[in-house]
């Protein structure tokens, strides 16, 4: 039943790349971490960075595959949807293009007890980020991101 093959595995990856190898987005990916559903990372010494070899790699894909989270809780795991041009693409009515490029991100903060609009979302990154969030890291970013407008009082 695995859908997986291990000998994709790679020596070490990042948590972004762990996600990606689980169909995971990172926001859904670290709520499951703290859960307990998946393993821990190992951390670099050096860099502190969280990474997971390929004993952990394969770990997390075996919770995947079989709905038992490393804490021995079930998880129910849904299948990525699948993009075809067939579907019709929603119209974003009343929608900027600000709230667009933010919509996920705003989503997160919210998932982690924010109520904020994608306005302030996009303020924030403005404030914080003046060069853009391009080349940052998306955790590190979203964190950020919290902490500022927690600060705010949003």
């Amino acid at each position: 039943m695995a859908k997986h093959k291990t000998s994709k595995l790679k020596p070490i990856v990042s948590v972004k790349q762990m996600a990606e190898m689980l169909n995971l987005s990172r926001a859904r990916f670290y709520q499951l971490l703290d859960e307990g559903i998946f393993p821990q990372p190992i951390y670099d010494l050096r860099t502190r960075r969280p990474l997971y070899d390929a004993r952990l790699q394969k770990r997390c894909l075996e919770v995947r595959d079989t709905g038992i989270g490393d804490n021995g809780r079930y998880i129910l795991f849904y299948s990525p949807r699948e993009k075809s041009e067939s579907q019709p693409r929603k119209q974003n009515k009343g929608k900027t293009t600000a709230n667009l490029k933010y919509q996920e991100l705003t989503e997160t903060l919210n998932s982690m007890g924010l109520d904020c609009s994608a306005k302030e979302a996009g303020s924030a990154i403005e404030e914080i980020y003046p060069e853009g969030i391009e080349h940052e890291d998306e955790g590190v970013v979203i964190r950020e991101i919290f902490r500022y407008l927690r600060q705010k009082g949003v």
